[in-house]
């Protein structure tokens, strides 16, 4: 069985200069995994219904069917929700956003010479958002990072673009774009 690694940002940069920036959300477990830990909650809830059937209360089965439908569609919401992903590529004279999934949802470009870099504090806690964007127009990159993993993407871009946001983005070589936190 092949385990996957759990990255949630990657950085390289490709032959022809391009940085290319890959975020993904933390899979904790694959498709596979998710069918097989429902298949078993629906055997043992169908067997707990026929129990309760062979006793005479045979009007808990279709309520344990519903219940095992709704646990069905909540997990397949969660888990196609983990297979999206964002790619931020800065080349030459430009800078493209990508989202999505099986294919490609939404593009943004920006100018490289326009685009700016926004931090912007969330709470009391310091949790913040980071905007890429430029002519009013801005794109909020890295949803589902953790506070860490945005930060050290807002350090690695601003470094990039020539924007450094200050003392608040940690200082992160550009090439290291693994996730620390996680031992990688």
């Amino acid at each position: 069985m092949q385990q996957e690694v759990a990255v949630a940002l990657r950085t390289q940069q490709t032959r022809d200069g391009t940085w290319r920036f890959e975020l993904l959300p933390n899979r904790s477990s694959s498709w596979a995994q998710t069918r097989r830990f429902l298949m078993v909650i629906a055997l043992l809830n169908g067997l707990i219904a026929l129990l309760f059937a062979w006793q005479g209360l045979w009007l808990v089965l279709p309520f344990s069917g519903l219940e095992v439908a709704a646990l069905g569609a909540a997990l397949y919401c969660c888990s196609r929700a983990t297979y999206r992903r964002e790619l931020i590529l800065v080349e030459g004279e430009r800078v493209v956003v990508l989202r999505g999934g099986d294919r490609i949802e939404c593009r943004d470009e920006f100018a490289r010479a326009w685009i700016r870099l926004q931090w912007q504090p969330v709470g009391e806690r310091g949790c913040g958002r980071l905007l890429l964007g430029s002519h009013g127009r801005f794109s909020e990159v890295g949803v589902f990072l953790v506070e860490t993993e945005r930060r050290q993407l807002a350090g690695d871009l601003g470094r990039l673009l020539g924007q450094p946001l200050g003392a608040r983005a940690p200082e992160i070589a550009l090439d290291a774009g693994l996730n620390r936190e996680m031992g990688l």
